[in-house]
């Protein structure tokens, strides 16, 4: 029988989910998929190169998995999806949901920078992408959703839908600051909400996490039929992890701290803390 993710990082992109996929990736008792964003529940996106819909196929995804407590994967789009807090919460009820943020302004600049590297935001003028409305559209994109940044400001709104379906302690926001402050101290509270062992040896060190896993991903990528492998982009971590690329002006900086302060009015009740003074 194969055993269903019981863990889901949803998110928001270009937050550190890479980094904690890394790093839950590493402990035994954790099998993580090895395609890190498959995105399967959120039908209503628009469909990335990565992207898995055949749900036998979601299923080779954990179809090794053994006697692990924690079945997880990180789908960073999740967060804003209307459909995946309903199809999540049905499919899988006894999931539980991990959501990393950032200073919005920050992430929105960072995920402007990646696109520029990746080919999908083709405007090098940062004011004039970053603050475009919704109404634009995009004939060369290969994820359009993405490029409105504006709009992915607002946390506030999407974690609200996650919290009405996962209350309480079934949904964990995480920091990226405070995290990667002393992410060995933050992954051991992690550790300790999923009840699994919170001293296992884990490194945050790109290099020896990808050492630690090598023989792991290897046999999981034998495992997966080709057309599922091919899904998988090896130039992907340089390009997520590459230099910044776009010159953004401080009043620009100030506009998207000023609108994502406005539109996250709701963020304390949604996310179970307050907003951070930092932001």
């Amino acid at each position: 029988m194969v055993k269903s993710p019981n863990l889901f990082v949803v998110g928001a992109p270009r937050c550190g989910t890479t980094s904690l996929f890394a790093a839950l990736k590493q402990h035994p008792d954790v099998y993580a998929s090895v395609l890190k964003e498959p995105h399967f529940h959120a039908p209503d996106l628009p469909a990335q190169p990565h992207t898995v819909s055949d749900p036998d196929d979601y299923a080779r995804l954990f179809a090794a998995a053994g006697e692990q407590r924690i079945r997880a994967e990180a789908s960073v789009w999740y967060l804003y999806s209307h459909e995946a807090p309903v199809r999540i919460a049905q499919a899988h009820p006894d999931a539980r949901i991990v959501v990393l943020l950032r200073n919005p302004a920050e992430m929105a600049i960072s995920l402007y920078e990646l696109y520029l590297r990746t080919g999908n935001e083709a405007d090098i003028d940062p004011e004039s992408a970053l603050l475009r409305t919704r109404q634009t559209r995009f004939d060369t994109s290969y994820f359009p959703f993405g490029l409105h940044y504006l709009h992915l400001l607002d946390f506030a709104t999407p974690l609200a839908r996650w919290r009405e379906r996962f209350p309480g302690e079934r949904l964990r926001v995480v920091l990226f600051d405070e995290f990667y402050r002393a992410p060995e101290a933050g992954f051991r509270a992690l550790s300790d909400w999923l009840g699994i062992d919170p001293h296992a040896p884990i490194s945050f060190d790109a290099k020896r996490a990808r050492e630690a896993v090598r023989m792991t991903a290897m046999k999981q990528l034998r495992d997966l039929p080709e057309h599922l492998r091919r899904k998988l982009n090896p130039n992907a971590s340089r390009l997520h992890a590459g230099k910044a690329s776009a010159a953004i002006p401080e009043a620009l900086r100030t506009r998207l701290r000023d609108h994502a302060r406005e539109v996250n009015a709701g963020f304390a009740a949604a996310a179970g803390r307050a907003w951070p003074e930092a932001w």
